[in-house]
């Protein structure tokens, strides 16, 4: 599995392809990155999933890399907690803008 980490992104030479910021419960999000042909998340120094509090934490983490797209992507257990199917596929994904775009 790929990962990355916020030391060697958030740089001005690099070019990310697209950042999916995965909105999990409690407030925590999780980012996903394809950079260099390479999908993974960004990790911590444990080489633990980053955790963030917030779509603008993120983008603060991200001020000098040029993120050509980024979509806000979340899942919801509402479906199965009200007896609906288990396996529907009902994820949202919002397209988000980051302030350098590389366009």
């Amino acid at each position: 599995m790929h990962y990355h980490r916020l030391a060697h992104l958030n740089r001005q030479e690099v070019r990310i392809d697209e950042i999916s910021i995965h909105s999990l419960e409690m407030g925590i999000y999780l980012v996903e990155v394809v950079f260099d042909s390479r999908k993974g998340f960004i990790v911590d120094d444990s080489n633990r999933p980053q955790q963030f509090h917030s779509v603008e934490e993120v983008k603060q983490a991200l001020t000098e890399c040029v993120v050509r797209q980024a979509f806000l992507v979340h899942q919801s257990a509402y479906d199965e907690m009200c007896g609906g199917p288990e396996k529907v596929d009902n994820t949202l994904c919002v397209a988000i803008h980051f302030g350098r775009n590389g366009d």
